[in-house]
């Protein structure tokens, strides 16, 4: 590729013309336009990388030539030539996208001067243009790899938690479902409770791995159809910090933890494994202290049937500020929130 710079003088007198191409052809690639009109058209043709040309030119001046010019080719360098009657024109000039001005008569040394300046800028141009090209094309790929990242995490955490309800399924019959289920009713208090749709999906997510810790309780216990002795509730209530020892090894998991460790506090303080009290609850566990437990009085256990829709809202108001938060509570009676069963909770009025 050529990599001599090109440069177009364009001048209706053949005189100056032709000096400045006799200054600028034994070091750049000159050419030559006899109007405003004619250069316009051959930098269609082909670009140059700097122009020089006069100011006065009949048909078209050079003020409005370089208001052409730098619309299609704004990246040209344009040195304007000037008599001194009209050195202030030229000035204005500069507004409108002019590199420089030179004044006739023109020194030799002048004209290789302001013309190399010009080409000196172009060339810094280029190479800034060059730079952000690269840099754009390398922030676009590396978005396209963040993205293809996202994806494969988001394929790998949905199959790890798909494995991990199989696995927590297959140790206690009763969970068969059971976190789906908690996992779509909490998005749906979670969405009633306006909040932000990237976190409903972790707390759905977290939800339907709440009971993951069960893998490291005795069968025995979690089978048994009969209310647990004191020493096996002790022993079930450690299924929480296992639940979250589990999924601490798994990075993309540890938005769970909070809901792992703590979907079986109290809103009064009494629950388990760290007694938090209220607010000190994180919301995620909150909501799925309440789906949970909405879910377990709706399902059928061997010492008792599924409690129905009309006692699962008493159970709710009369626990409110015991056991559940009464503003997720009054979300539900209020009927704004989707039964993990189908249809949703009527509104009440008297759920205060």
């Amino acid at each position: 590729m050529d990599s001599i710079e090109r440069i177009l003088v364009i001048d209706d007198e053949l005189a100056p013309r032709e000096s400045i191409r006799m200054v600028l052809k034994d070091k750049y690639r000159v050419s030559t336009a006899s109007g405003a009109f004619e250069g316009i058209d051959m930098m269609l043709q082909d670009p140059y990388d700097l122009i020089v040309m006069d100011i006065k030119m009949p048909k078209m001046d050079g003020i409005t030539a370089l208001q052409e010019i730098k619309k299609k080719h704004p990246d040209t360098e344009v040195i304007l030539l000037t008599a001194y009657a009209s050195l202030e024109t030229a000035r204005d000039a500069i507004r409108f996208g002019a590199f420089d001005y030179l004044i006739k008569p023109f020194d030799k040394d002048d004209v290789l001067l302001v013309v190399e300046k010009g080409l000196k800028k172009r060339r810094a141009n280029t190479g800034l243009k060059l730079e952000r090209d690269i840099l754009l094309d390398r922030a676009s790929y590396l978005e396209d790899q963040v993205i293809k990242a996202r994806s494969n995490i988001m394929t790998c955490y949905e199959g790890t938690v798909n494995a991990l309800i199989l696995t927590i399924d297959a140790k206690d019959h009763y969970t068969h479902n059971h976190s789906n289920r908690v996992a779509k009713l909490s998005s749906s208090i979670a969405g009633a409770l306006g909040i932000p749709a990237k976190t409903i999906k972790e707390i759905e997510n977290a939800a339907a791995i709440h009971d993951i810790g069960k893998i490291g309780i005795e069968e025995n216990i979690l089978r048994k159809n009969g209310k647990l002795t004191l020493d096996e509730y002790t022993e079930i209530k450690k299924h929480p910090a296992i639940g979250a020892r589990i999924v601490q090894s798994v990075p993309f998991l540890e938005d769970a933890i909070p809901v792992i460790l703590h979907h079986h506090e109290r809103y009064d303080g009494m629950g388990y494994p760290g007694g938090l009290k209220g607010e000190q609850i994180p919301l995620s566990a909150r909501i799925v202290v309440v789906a949970d437990a909405i879910d377990a009085m709706m399902s059928a256990r061997p010492y008792r049937d599924a409690l129905t829709m009309g006692k699962v809202e008493s159970e709710l108001r009369e626990n409110t500020d015991k056991q559940f938060d009464p503003e997720i509570v009054d979300i539900i009676l209020k009927g704004n929130v989707s039964c993990c069963r189908g249809g949703v909770f009527p509104p009440t009025n008297n759920h205060q």
